[in-house]
């Protein structure tokens, strides 16, 4: 008998290597908490490395690294990524990270001033409001053109004015599940302002090790197959190779590998029972 009175000695159903791939809702749900507590950390690393301000850009970075590796179903090293993450894309990710704070910051100033001018104006201020929906417009697309602009630094070598062209179009070309993502986002963002106006204390924990590494994971899952399909495939369709990104799902020539995968085709292996009678010493 094991711990709590299970029996350890019959095997487990295992996992087949060739079982069919699960659907996305699954998989994103089965892949988070198997890394949750590594999120918890790479939140908290994130955190810390953007204090600063400046540095946001290339924390974003270091976290994506990490991400990428973990929707990729990889295994990572949080603290080892996450410097080579932040150390190698530093050039590129410093003026986007520069740039996505000022256009948080004018995006806010513009809401204020254009609704402030409409609400004074006498003829209706329709102006102003179409102002302000312009502004927001451009705020959010240059948002949703984070989704692929940090993916594509990480793991590809486009410049940078080829990561922002990219980021554009692949934001045009994926318009509705990249508005899906965002309302995901912005539902995340309300759920959690809520509850931390309904339980504050909740902010020590949800802030430093929950709510950054949770919306970046969300963000990578829905946005970087769009990057596979669209940039990195045809990059080495183009040279007639294959993407390295799926090696490990290849399976092992027979005459290469150590050991056979016999996921799925365990047998339970019964305990010996005890004999009863004497025993001769």
């Amino acid at each position: 008998m094991g711990i709590f009175g299970q029996n350890y000695m019959k095997a487990g159903p295992g996992i087949a290597k060739n079982a069919p791939k699960k659907k996305p809702f699954f998989r994103f749900w089965e892949i988070y908490f198997r890394k949750f507590w590594k999120l918890a950390a790479l939140n908290f690393l994130t955190l810390i490395a953007c204090l600063p301000i400046v540095t946001i850009g290339p924390a974003i970075a270091g976290m994506t690294k990490v991400l990428r590796n973990y929707v990729l179903e990889k295994n990572s090293f949080i603290l080892h990524d996450f410097r080579k993450g932040f150390t190698e894309n530093w050039k590129k990710s410093l003026p986007a990270g520069l740039i996505d704070v000022t256009v948080f910051i004018s995006a806010l100033c513009s809401v204020q001033v254009y609704t402030s001018f409409a609400e004074n104006a006498e003829n209706g201020g329709l102006v102003w409001y179409i102002l302000c929906a312009v502004s927001l417009s451009a705020a959010f697309t240059v948002f949703m053109m984070n989704f692929y602009f940090f993916p594509m630094i990480v793991a590809t070598d486009l410049d940078f004015r080829n990561c922002i062209k990219n980021s554009f179009l692949l934001v045009c070309l994926g318009l509705k599940k990249n508005i899906i993502t965002l309302l995901l986002v912005a539902f995340t963002v309300a759920f959690t302002l809520l509850s931390l106006y309904i339980a504050p204390y909740l902010v020590f924990a949800v802030i430093p090790f929950w709510i950054i590494s949770f919306l970046g994971f969300l963000i990578m899952f829905n946005s970087y197959p769009a990057i596979q399909k669209y940039v990195i495939e045809p990059f080495y369709k183009e040279q007639g190779r294959d993407n390295p990104e799926y090696d490990y799902l290849k399976p092992l020539v027979e005459d290469d590998s150590i050991f056979t995968d016999k996921g799925g085709e365990e047998k339970t292996v019964e305990p010996e029972k005890e004999k009863k009678g004497k025993v001769i010493s």
